[in-house]
């Protein structure tokens, strides 16, 4: 009954109401560069090929845990390590966005490219908004209070794919685009007041102990911008061919690995729960090695793979569902009816059943459930795509596609949640997160091309087999009754397990 109580407590609380709010700043940018924009960029009559290919413009939510040891490491002079970075990276966030709004996108490669570099900066804020608030967020729950919170914030962050896909696409009808993205930057400014009155982040850790920024620190830097931009320069200009980035960045992901298991061990029981890193390297490497070291390097490498191939097949789905609405001759305010407004209340209710669900059958079968009926989901738009334009079927697809998708995005960010140590919140996150934007972002960006080859039918096959991998992946990483060992996150040994069972 006491947990009963402090669970209702925590649901009506402040801190509750201001996860809701920053979830929501958190998910507004996504779809502006992704699926509200291709419909802007297939009405300028752009090749489908290009508009997916755009989808490598979210490298740096897949990349993020690359700079995200930063903001654990240098605290802005106001507001504190987690708001402060919140609020500088939503006051960048509105001038981007505000930037795009007075662009037009259109088939010159010129024009591309620097509507590409603009939306690569809004991605860039949004990731590091992202790194920011999920620190927040770990950092200010209780073990009781972690699954309420995913799921709080997952609703705000659905509020706003909802605002920035159905309500978007309604106004595009009616206004132009221009106007509608101007709209939008000033829904963006309004999670500055929400960060400015959010409550306040635990003390985790004494930042008295900081090293100033050496001059490898600053090389270590320079190289790692370097390499990223000349990977997606390369891709856009057509010096590097799809598959060979993909190699590369692969490359770049166990390069990392490596160099963390190739750490000292002793390194970790020298870094102290409050003691800030003590150099770059330190700050980015030696959560990897904690991770590692904790799991073993065989369940640690399966866990990540799982992490990245769980929602592959969604994630195909995703970033061409509209343009494939649009080519069987769907309007961009009956999309944004039913594909984006009934499946924002699909998805909500996927996200607070979740939430009921989740304690009562355990994270573990919660992913299996939950992925299985991701992976069915799929036969909906294969449906769709062999009847053509049918109202009552788009209605059936869309409600148990984003219902999944709300129950699917719970788990996931609770097991992400749980994966972390306290001692490396930012990192270990930002890293897992990632990951599994990966499959979002990145691998499902030859989508646009595969769906040409193939057709859509065999296009949203194909999806259904993308997903099998990370469900053939489960007995590995959440078997069914078996309980996994707990985390060692400092403080909390005698709580909960990683898949909130005692």
């Amino acid at each position: 009954m006491r947990e009963v109580q402090a669970l209702r407590q925590a649901v009506q609380s402040r801190k509750m109401g201001a996860l809701l709010l920053l979830g929501f700043a958190s998910g507004l940018p996504l779809f502006l560069t992704s699926r509200t924009l291709q419909l802007w960029m297939q009405d300028a009559n752009v090749d489908i090929g290009k508009i997916t290919l755009f989808g490598l413009l979210a490298l740096p939510y897949s990349l993020k845990f690359l700079w995200s040891p930063l903001l654990d490491r240098f605290v802005p002079p106001l507001l504190g390590a987690r708001r402060g970075w919140l609020i500088l990276t939503q006051i960048g966030l509105v001038l981007a966005i505000a930037t795009l709004a007075l662009q037009q996108p259109a088939q010159s490669s010129q024009v591309l490219q620097i509507l590409a570099i603009n939306c690569l900066i809004i991605t860039f804020l949004s990731a590091t908004q992202d790194i920011a608030g999920d620190a927040y967020r770990t950092d200010i729950l209780e073990p009781i209070e972690s699954e309420t919170g995913a799921s709080v914030w997952v609703l705000g962050y659905r509020v706003a794919l909802f605002v920035t896909s159905s309500l978007a696409l309604v106004l595009a009808d009616h206004i132009p685009w221009n106007a509608v993205y101007l709209l939008m930057a000033v829904l963006m400014a309004g999670a500055i007041l929400t960060t400015l009155s959010a409550p306040a982040e635990p003390k985790v850790r004494d930042d008295t102990e900081k090293a100033p920024l050496s001059f490898k620190d600053v090389i270590f830097l320079l190289f790692i911008t370097a390499l990223v931009a000349g990977l997606l320069g390369g891709v856009f200009v057509g010096f590097i061919a799809l598959p060979v980035f993909y190699w590369l960045l692969a490359g770049l992901i166990i390069a990392w690995i490596v160099s963390s298991l190739l750490l000292p061990t002793e390194l970790l029981s020298e870094n102290r729960e409050n003691r800030a890193p003590q150099n770059l390297q330190e700050a980015i490497f030696l959560p990897f090695k904690e991770f590692f070291h904790r799991f073993g390097i065989a369940q640690a490498g399966v866990i990540l793979i799982f992490i990245i191939l769980y929602k592959l097949g969604d994630s195909l789905v995703g970033i061409t569902a509209n343009l494939f609405l649009r080519e069987i001759n769907f309007t961009k305010t009956e999309i944004g009816a039913i594909q984006a407004g009934m499946g924002f209340l699909a998805t909500t209710v996927g996200v607070l059943a979740a939430g009921v669900i989740m304690p009562k059958i355990s994270l573990n079968r919660s992913l299996w459930i939950f992925g299985g009926l991701q992976l069915l989901s799929n036969l909906g738009y294969y449906a769709l795509a062999v009847t053509g334009k049918d109202y009552s079927l788009l209605v059936l697809a869309v409600n148990i596609e984003n219902f999944s998708a709300g129950l699917v995005t719970v788990a996931t960010v609770a097991f992400l949640m749980n994966l972390c140590n306290h001692r490396f919140t930012t990192t270990q996150f930002a890293l897992f997160s990632s990951l599994m934007a990966i499959s979002r972002d990145v691998l499902s960006a030859p989508a646009g091309n595969w769906a040409k080859a193939t057709g859509w039918p065999s296009f949203f096959l194909l999806t259904i087999v993308a997903a099998l991998p990370g469900l053939l992946l489960l007995p590995f990483v959440a078997p069914w009754n078996q309980k996994p060992v707990a985390l060692s996150r400092p403080g909390l040994e005698e709580e909960e397990d990683l898949w909130g069972t005692k």
